[in-house]
C-alpha cells in the first residue's frame, strides 16, 4: 500500500504530504516574517503564547527551545484569558492560524487590557483587522492551508519574534534545521520505498495499535504533535506523555494490563539526553514491552531547534502514511467543524 505512489496520492487527494514536504522553506519565510514585525528591544519579565490547536503547537515547540537559552519565563497558554501575572512588562504573542480563533482573541483583548507588549500572528481574519486598527505588530503569514500544516510558519515567526525583541539568538540553528528538514523530506517521501524509508516504516509497526508517544525535555511538546497529528490526519486515537512522570504512573498500567498489547509505544530521542535518562528510557522500554509493543526513534541534527524539528516533521509524515493504511483523507477535521457549528449557535 505504501510502495505505491498512486495509492497514496488517492488517499491523500488535497497534497497533506507535500505540505510536509515544504516544512524548511515554511520555516526561513516565518523567521523572516516574524523579523518584519517592526518590534524594538525590549525587556520582559514573562514571555506568554496565547493559541490553540495547530497554531498554539508553536508555541510549545519555541517554550522548550528557549528553555536552555533564554532566562525569561515562556508559557503556553490555551484558554479564554491570560494569567492574572500578565501585565505591562509582558510580552505576549497571539497566533491563530485563521485570525478567528474565539479563544486566542479573548486572551488578545485581556492582553490588551493589561496593557502587554502584543504582536500577532495569522493569516488574516479578526486577528489582523483588530492589530491593524490598534496598531499592534502584526505577522501575516499565507493563507488557504490547513492550520495544523503551518508549523514552519508559525514557529519560525515565533522564533524571529523573540529574536527581534532580544530574547534570544537562533544563530546558526535555523539554517542547520533546514538542511536536516530537507533530508528528512528525501528520506521520507512518498517514492522512497518502506525498505529505505523511516517514516513508512514506522507507520507500519503501528498500524493496528494505539500510538502513545513519549517525550523527554525538548521532545515533549513534540510527542504531544505527534499525537495530535495522528488524531487528525490519520483519524485514530493517539496519546503523549513525558518521562520521567510516566515512570511515576502510567509504567504500572503496561506493564501489569494484559490490554497493553493493544498499544505502540514510542519514545522520542533516548539518547539526547543525560545519561541518566538514557538509562531510564532504556529500563523502561524494557519493562513496558511485557505487554506493550514500544520502540525508540532518534532525532537528528546537532542543535536543539534541529533535533527538535527533525523529530516534528518525522512524525508528520507518519501520522499520512497512516492516514493511508487506514484509507483516510488526512485533510479532513469534520468533527472540528461540526463542533464549531454547533457552538456558533449557542
Amino acid at each position: 500500500m505504501l510502495d505505491s505512489v498512486k495509492n497514496i496520492r488517492a488517499v491523500d487527494r488535497k497534497g497533506m504530504m507535500s505540505l510536509i514536504g515544504k516544512m524548511p522553506d515554511h520555516l526561513s519565510e516565518g523567521l523572516r516574517r516574524g523579523r518584519r514585525t517592526g518590534l524594538s528591544k525590549f525587556t520582559s519579565k514573562n514571555i506568554v503564547i496565547c493559541g490553540m490547536g495547530g497554531s498554539a503547537i508553536g508555541g510549545d515547540l519555541l517554550k522548550a527551545w528557549l528553555t536552555d537559552s533564554c532566562a525569561i519565563p515562556c508559557e503556553v497558554i490555551r484558554s479564554y484569558a491570560v494569567p492574572s501575572y500578565v501585565g505591562n512588562d509582558s510580552l505576549v504573542i497571539v497566533a491563530s492560524y485563521s485570525g478567528n480563533t474565539e479563544e486566542s482573541l479573548c486572551m488578545l483583548e485581556d492582553a490588551r487590557k493589561k496593557r502587554s507588549k502584543i504582536v500577532s500572528i495569522s493569516s488574516g481574519g479578526k486577528l489582523a483587522d483588530v492589530a491593524s486598527a490598534s496598531s499592534i505588530p502584526h505577522a501575516r503569514i499565507p493563507t488557504g492551508l490547513p492550520p495544523r500544516a503551518t508549523i514552519g510558519y508559525m514557529f519560525g515567526a515565533m522564533v524571529g519574534v523573540v529574536e527581534r525583541v532580544g530574547a534570544a539568538k537562533p544563530d546558526k540553528q535555523v539554517e542547520e534545521s533546514e538542511r536536516i528538514l530537507a533530508k528528512i523530506s528525501e528520506l521520507c517521501g512518498p517514492a522512497v520505498p518502506t525498505l529505505d524509508n523511516p517514516a513508512k516504516k514506522i507507520a507500519h509497526e503501528m498500524f493496528g495499535r494505539i500510538p502513545v508517544i513519549v517525550g523527554h525535555g525538548a521532545s515533549a511538546p513534540v510527542a504531544k504533535r505527534w499525537a495530535n497529528q495522528l488524531n487528525e490526519n490519520a483519524k485514530c486515537l493517539a496519546f503523549s506523555s513525558e518521562l520521567p512522570e510516566m515512570d511515576h504512573n502510567e509504567i504500572v498500567g503496561y506493564s501489569s494490563d494484559p490490554r497493553g498489547k493493544g498499544f505502540s509505544i514510542v519514545f522520542l530521542d533516548k539518547d539526547a539526553g543525560e545519561e541518566r535518562m538514557t538509562d531510564r528510557i532504556e529500563a523502561t522500554i524494557d519493562i513496558v514491552r511485557c505487554h506493550a509493543q514500544a520502540h525508540s526513534i532518534e532525532s537528528s541534527g546537532s542543535s536543539p531547534m534541529s533535533r527538535m524539528l527533525s523529530l516534528v516533521m518525522l512524525g508528520d509524515y507518519v501520522s499520512v502514511y497512516t492516514a493511508v493504511l487506514n484509507k483516510v483523507d488526512p485533510s479532513s477535521t469534520e468533527p472540528i467543524e461540526r463542533l464549531k457549528t454547533i457552538l456558533s449557535k449557542k
